[in-house]
């Protein structure tokens, strides 16, 4: 001991009488480690040493030295000077390593500072176990508490203990330097765990801060946390195609497992389906095992929980079959409404349309005032989507009063004299009338019945399911067959009539004829009255000049008016016309008096004949009368023609 107190002196003696001569640190010596029974080298090495200059190296216990320049203590047999010495490289090189190697060593020599050559050496030894945890092994119920419990035995230096919950550092304990146990332990509390903490891995690990010589070392503790169950329910509802499979699921969370069962809301009979743990298999659904499904969870930790399921069935349309295939409705019935009653789903778009047209209506159909034209077959058509179309048919039935076709066509119908006049009545009913039958009734008033085959007449009925039409055909019109014309029919609902006027007008031709006809009669007529002045004039002169009255001649009533038939001849005699009357035709006509017979006189002209003359066998013309028909009937649903002239529609012609 005295001997290595005289050699530390006589270094630091020589150190001091060297200052001037500074030699540098090429290499300082630094703290490093090695593992127990390893081999470590300490660099050291300098600048501008002179052969004078001796390095030194002092170390643990109490800086002793342990080699100057290449020479070691024969007390460190493990230790060696290494390097290049030309270039001024004196490393201390230590194999197996012990536990009292571990301490401050230095590199020195005359002139360096004392505190740069420094270096500290640990000497490690492992940790032999993995530290144990005590606590956390059984199940907790959620709510209280845990105290965790890590114990780390051995090893040089002690590590340093830390607890992660799972890899989230949440505590950390180093070793002080007071610790004088050889055991190093770490407490962990956690107050009221949840569900949260279930399974979660809270894992302390021993590092005793080496890494590069030792890997930390550690052990974890998985806590089972026991917590009542929650239902999770992944897909609420769930929609089905009718005659598919149906997966219900129920995600429960609890711990330990729990039991699941599962019900039908409303339902009071057992399942069709089959209970797989969380799941309820439907095979082949209908539309009758949608509703609501409720699973149950309970693990033995209350409370249980509950959730539910909705299955949807998705269904073609299905319209009610109750819906009457045929309904019966009155005429002239207001507000009439038909509903069709359909179910599916999607909910159906329910529609109406006509057989066989594409002329749809809303549901319910509704007709504000129902005609004959309303009856037919209706066809209720429902629609969803994913599904092709449903129909049912219904037939309406209108019965009641019958009705006349065409009342919006004219009443009065002009035919021209000598044309033919076509009238046509259609009528719809149910029940259908027994007869349509035709009436004519003249500008007097009186009426007869029409048949076919009277007086030029015709008649063409014609017969369907629901309809019933007359065509009436008058040939060779003339006056006397203007009137009014009537269709009547009915049946137990009551009579039903129309009435059309029928005008006859005169031809053209006919009109000429009359006018001209009448002309002459004026002119005749004008001659005459001339020529009876003429005579009388010569009747009263010869009077005069005789006065010789003829006797016995006497007109029972006045001269008619001379006709146009009236011819002048002239006597060889006295160039006076001499005129004589005769009958022809029923009308009177100048004849020119017997030249046979003396003793009458030519004065005598025209009294010749007093027996034609004053004949009372004549009628006055007054009493000559023709009564001609007339009247008109304005018929509903009538068509009426003429021929030889324009046509005037009445009705719709059959």
């Amino acid at each position: 001991m005295a001997a290595d107190s005289k050699g530390l002196l006589i270094a630091m003696l020589m150190i001091s009488t060297w200052t001037a001569y500074a030699a540098k640190y090429r290499v300082i010596p630094k703290s490093t480690a090695v593992l127990l029974g390893g081999t470590i080298t300490m660099k050291c090495a300098y600048d501008e040493l002179t052969p004078a200059d001796t390095v030194v190296w002092l170390g643990p216990p109490n800086f002793k030295l342990i080699a100057t320049g290449k020479a070691v203590n024969p007390r460190f047999q493990r230790y060696a000077i290494t390097g290049d010495h030309s270039k001024g490289e004196f490393n201390l090189a230590i194999r197996e390593a012990r536990l009292r190697d571990e301490g401050n060593y230095k590199c020195s020599t005359f002139g360096v500072d004392e505190a740069e050559g420094l270096a500290e050496l640990t000497v490690v030894e492992p940790v032999p176990a993995p530290p144990d945890i005590d606590g956390g092994d059984g199940p907790v119920i959620h709510g209280h508490s845990i105290l965790l419990s890590c114990v780390s035995y051995g090893g040089h230096p002690l590590p340093r203990l830390e607890w992660y919950n799972g890899t989230r550092l949440v505590q950390s304990i180093r070793p002080s330097e007071q610790w004088q146990m050889e055991d190093m332990v770490a407490k962990l509390s956690i107050r009221r765990v949840s569900r949260w903490e279930n399974g979660v891995n809270y894992t302390c690990k021993a590092d005793q801060g080496f890494p590069d010589l030792v890997k930390p070392v550690a052990s974890s503790r998985v806590l089972d946390i026991q917590y009542p169950p929650e239902v999770f329910i992944p897909r609420p509802s769930i929609f089905v195609k009718e005659g598919d499979l149906a997966n219900l699921t129920c995600l429960v969370d609890g711990n330990p497992t729990s039991t699941v069962t599962w019900r039908k809301l409303d339902h009071h009979h057992s399942l069709a389906g089959a209970e797989r743990g969380n799941h309820l298999i439907l095979h082949k659904v209908s539309r009758y095992d949608a509703g609501v499904y409720q699973c149950t969870a309970d693990n033995g930790i209350p409370p249980v929980d509950v959730g539910t399921v909705t299955l949807k069935v998705r269904y073609p349309p299905w319209i009610d079959p109750s819906m009457k295939q045929t309904i019966t409705v009155q005429y002239d019935n207001d507000g009439f409404s038909l509903d069709c009653l359909a179910e599916g789903n999607p909910k159906p778009h329910i529609r109406w349309r006509r057989k066989n047209t594409n002329l749809y209506w809303d549901n319910p159909l509704r007709f504000n005032r129902v005609d004959y034209g309303v009856e037919g077959t209706y066809e209720c058509v429902a629609t969803n989507e994913g599904f092709p179309e449903v129909s049912k048919e219904t037939k309406i039935d209108v019965i009641g009063l019958p009705h006349l076709l065409g009342q919006d066509l004219a009443e009065v119908l002009t035919v021209q004299s000598g044309g033919t006049a076509r009238l046509g009545c259609r009528i719809v009913a149910d029940p259908l009338p027994g007869r349509i039958s035709w009436i004519w009734r003249s500008k007097q008033g009186i009426e007869n019945t029409l048949h076919d085959g009277l007086n030029g007449i015709s008649i063409n009925d014609k017969i369907t399911e629901q309809e019933m039409s007359s065509a009436l055909t008058v040939k060779h019109v003339d006056i006397g067959r203007a009137g009014t014309y009537i269709c009547q029919a009915s049946n137990i609902f009551g009579p039903v009539k129309r009435n059309i006027q029928l005008e006859v007008e005169e031809s053209r031709t006919s009109l000429f004829i009359i006018i001209i006809a009448t002309t002459a009669s004026a002119l005749a007529l004008m001659a005459t009255m001339a020529f009876g002045c003429v005579l009388k004039k010569r009747r009263v002169t010869r009077k005069q000049r005789k006065p010789t009255a003829v006797h016995g001649v006497s007109a029972s009533r006045p001269m008619p008016p001379v006709p146009k038939y009236i011819h002048a001849t002239s006597t060889i005699d006295s160039g006076v016309e001499d005129l004589e009357l005769h009958e022809l035709d029923r009308a009177l006509k100048p004849h020119p008096p017997s030249r046979g017979r003396d003793d009458k006189e030519w004065k005598s002209v025209g009294l010749a004949y007093s027996g034609l003359v004053h004949s009372t066998s004549l009628p006055p013309y007054s009493t000559v009368e023709r009564q001609l028909p007339d009247g008109e009937d304005n018929i509903r649903h009538l068509t009426t023609f003429r021929e030889d002239g324009p046509t005037v529609p009445a009705t719709p012609s059959l």
